[in-house]
Parts: C-alpha cells; structure tokens; sequence
C-alpha cells in the first residue's frame, strides 16, 4: 500500500527520545512528553534532574540559516548573563539536527528549560524588572544584525497582499478586493 503525502506530522516522542538520547549522550532513562504543537513543535526531555526542551520546526518553516541566526542570538544573551533558554549542542557540538520526516527534513534543537509558570496578573515591580530586561536585551543587539526575516510594513502586508491575489486569481470578487487593498497600500511603501 502506498502512503499518503502529507505536509505536517507529529514525530513519534519515543522515537524522539532514542534520538536524543543518542544525540546528546544523555542517560538511556531519559524521557520526551510532547508538549504542544503549532507552527512548531514542542517536547519535554527529562534526565534524571536535567530538564529539556526540544523544538520540531515545521517543515519549511525557517531554513538552517535562519535557525542559526536565532541560536546566534540566544548564544549572545546567555554570553551577556541575560537569564533565557539556550541551545545545547549534541556531542558533536552542533546545535540544530536534521530529521527525515515524512514531509521532508525537519530542524530540531534542544534548549536549557526555563523555570517558571504563567503569570496572569503583574505587579508594578514585576512589570519594571520586565522593563529593565527589555532594556538590557536591547543593549545588546542594537547593533546586531539578525539573518532572519524581517517583519516590516513589506513583508506583513504587502508581501501577503501579492500572494494572496496570486492565489485567488482565480475568484473575481475575492481577488478584486485584494487589488483594491494592494494599491492602497502601495502608496504607503
């Protein structure tokens, strides 16, 4: 029988477990829960009393580039004491591994765990210690250029704007509306 295409899975956490306990050298009664999925996905390692976190990306969702460019970013704060959650390489010192999924290769990255828990309402102090850290994080990459995306006016709306009528050419009327909304926006770029 052959198998049907798809274009998203959710991997297997025990297969995700011997893959990082492999990857990693980590003890062989380590764990992986899935946490959540979404644009990526997200499991909960555990060894012994060493927490993980391993995020899936979703296939064609960010390039090897772009994660780079991320696990660059995080490795910047951690080196500049800001308290975040940080790549962990495996044992061969590389941070993001490929995964041959069904869809096709998937990145995947292990990170420190934070500690901590949602917090619903904040106080004034919680909100200025939030203040100072946004300052401190902007400190540090002010002049720090990011080989991502970047998510402006041109690629939010745009950008979006000219897929979306590539993809309803089709349908007059949806279309139409799109145009109108592509030349008004036009004049603000």
């Amino acid at each position: 029988m052959t198998h049907f295409p798809v274009t998203s899975t959710t991997l297997s956490a025990t297969a995700l477990e011997q893959f990082v306990i492999e990857k990693y050298n980590l003890s062989p009664n380590a764990t992986c829960q899935l946490f959540r999925t979404g644009i990526n996905h997200t499991y909960f390692i555990t060894d012994g009393e060493h927490k993980y976190v391993l995020r899936v990306y979703c296939y064609n969702w960010r390039s090897k580039r772009e994660i780079q460019a991320e696990m660059d970013l995080l490795l910047l704060l951690k080196q500049n004491n800001i308290s975040i959650s940080y790549p962990i390489p495996d044992r061969n010192k590389q941070f993001i591994q490929d995964i041959n999924a069904p869809e096709g290769s998937r990145h995947a990255v292990l990170f420190s765990f934070a500690e901590g828990g949602k917090m619903r309402f904040m106080n004034e102090v919680t909100c200025f210690k939030i203040g100072v850290l946004m300052g401190q994080l902007h400190q540090i990459t002010v002049d720090k250029g990011c080989n991502r995306v970047a998510y402006n006016p041109e690629t939010l709306l745009k950008n979006a704007l000219q897929a979306s009528v590539a993809a309803f050419s089709g349908r007059k009327s949806r279309n139409a509306i799109l145009k109108d909304c592509l030349r008004s926006h036009n004049s603000n770029f």
